[in-house]
């Protein structure tokens, strides 16, 4: 009934996937729109989020697609840790805020793993994606340059650091990296010239929010970008060579220059670099400190972990010097979940890294894939960024973080797949079925 229905209406048919890529569309647009926030840190985003869920079921049920569910097994053993840890040790609202929190971005990712099963919404997705990170970082310039401070982000807790809409400086210093990762993988827009204005633009969204970490983190990506793009075109051993080179130089300006004198002139210069920079010695000794607090809950804690969300809660209740939660990803599933967590966090960063590569190989995309994402190594330079970014601060909740892994995945499995099967050659295709054994009915 439902393919009667849909050859008789082939407008609704129409409709229906037009929608569907609309919402992924406008659900990729909004990611930083986190505030104001309502009950639970939710936003808008996350009803553009939910349609965006709904509609790629239903497009994927309609257009007789699979419903794509990456990285299903370490979220599912992420969840069954946390419950497991919170049964043991006791939880509350922070403990089901974060399952479900879990789960959430999960499927989020699976949305747009299920929609890029289509080249044009994939496109699509991409110029979203694009185009939007360089709209919003020219808003957060034009509200920093207006003094408008509701919009900018700037508050007296965080100094002059900007967090545009999305209540924390790291968070939106990773938004913008992500986003600027996918605007060059993409080359959106395609005209270099305009393209590189974008980028900049880009960048000095991170600079405005004057983290190390997204500093760090994006030092590193676009150098790996560099290198991958290197090992892509002229193989691995010039990458590596590459690498060494850079490494030693950077080694060499570290020998020469007095880094501490000059940080210490620019820091009394300027206050961005007193509000960046300026706090490397305080951020590193409060992390040291934080570290030392969560070894000693690891070590003195439930086997299993102490609950999703129960590190600050546990360290007030065991009165330790410092209380504050984990703000490292590793830190935490380790103190949190107990080593199933551990287990799970491992396996994501392998299914990451084996689908990137996969992507990122010469000929790793199909024709039309590799329209879509022309550079796609850069694809993986921006999962390494993400996880640099684990290190400084709870990344694995950041809902843009879902979608790049949501991207990668749907060029893996839809991009690469295709790829592999139109660059087999028929001759092959028939060996390999005729060596399988025969297939029988199974009614005679």
């Amino acid at each position: 009934m439902t393919a009667v229905a849909l050859v008789a209406h082939p407008a609704m048919h129409l409709g229906r996937w037009r929608l569907a890529i609309a919402a992924i569309a406008v659900a990729v647009v909004a990611l930083p729109i986190l505030r104001p926030a309502g009950p639970g840190n939710t936003g808008f985003v996350d009803l553009a989020l939910v349609v965006a869920m709904l509609l790629a079921a239903v497009w994927a049920s309609v257009r007789g697609h699979a419903l794509h569910l990456p990285y299903a097994l370490p979220v599912v053993l992420t969840v069954f840790a946390g419950s497991l840890a919170a049964a043991t040790a006791g939880g509350g609202g922070h403990t089901m805020l974060a399952l479900a929190q879990d789960v959430f971005v999960f499927a989020w990712s699976a949305a747009v793993a299920t929609i890029g099963q289509d080249r044009p919404a994939l496109d699509a997705f991409c110029r979203a994606w694009a185009y939007s990170a360089t709209a919003w970082a020219a808003l957060l310039l034009f509200a920093e340059l207006a003094g408008l401070n509701w919009l900018s982000g700037i508050n007296a807790r965080d100094g002059i650091r900007a967090s545009f809409t999305l209540g924390d400086p790291n968070l939106a210093a990773d938004y913008f990296i992500c986003g600027l990762f996918v605007m060059r993988a993409a080359r959106r827009p395609r005209n270099a010239v305009l393209r590189f204005l974008a980028c900049l633009l880009v960048v000095v969204a991170v600079v405005l929010t004057l983290s190390n970490g997204g500093f760090l983190a994006l030092l590193v990506a676009t150098a790996l970008g560099v290198l991958f793009s290197v090992a892509r075109k002229r193989g691995v051993v010039v990458a590596v060579a590459t690498g060494g080179i850079l490494a030693l130089g950077g080694v060499s300006a570290l020998a020469t220059v007095d880094v501490h004198g000059w940080l210490t002139r620019a820091e009394e210069a300027s206050p961005l670099v007193h509000d960046s920079l300026g706090r490397q010695a305080e951020s590193s000794g409060s992390r040291e400190m934080l570290a030392t607090e969560g070894v000693k809950l690891l070590l003195r804690g439930s086997l299993l972990g102490v609950g999703p969300g129960n590190t600050e809660k546990t360290l007030r209740a065991q009165q330790a010097p410092y209380v504050k939660e984990a703000h490292d990803d590793y830190l935490a599933a380790a103190i949190e979940r107990g080593p199933i967590g551990v287990v799970a966090l491992i396996l994501l960063g392998v299914a990451v890294a084996v689908r990137a590569r996969r992507i990122s190989a010469p000929d790793g995309l199909a024709p039309e894939y590799r329209d879509v994402v022309p550079r796609p190594e850069l694809l993986a330079a921006a999962a390494v960024a993400i996880a640099i970014s684990a290190m400084f601060y709870e990344v694995l909740h950041f809902r843009h973080v879902w979608a790049l892994f949501g991207l990668i995945a749907a060029l893996e499995l839809t991009g690469r797949r295709n790829g592999a099967h139109q660059a087999r050659p028929v001759a092959n295709r028939l060996s390999v079925r005729d060596a399988l054994p025969e297939q029988r009915p199974w009614r005679r």
